[in-house]
């Protein structure tokens, strides 16, 4: 990663949204936890954040994922 080119903002002016954790994400998703780990281990499905050995998502992949996923039933 090149730092040069990375600033710092003035403090308090970083707001970041809430990540959620795998129980969150499958309930918005209405997939198990199971199905989010397989997804996980075969480095497929939504992206993750790794925090030690926790687990995050993105509110903002999350959306992103689902909205990949839409399907129209027109041809």
């Amino acid at each position: 990663m090149n730092d040069q080119n990375f600033e710092v903002p003035p403090s308090g002016s970083l707001e970041l949204e809430p990540l959620l954790d795998e129980h969150q994400y499958s309930a918005i998703t209405g997939r198990s936890v199971a199905s989010a780990r397989r997804d996980r281990l075969r480095r497929a499905g939504c992206p993750y954040v790794k925090l030690g050995s926790s687990v995050k998502y993105r509110p903002s992949d999350v959306r992103a994922y689902i909205a990949q996923n839409v399907r129209s039933t027109v041809r």
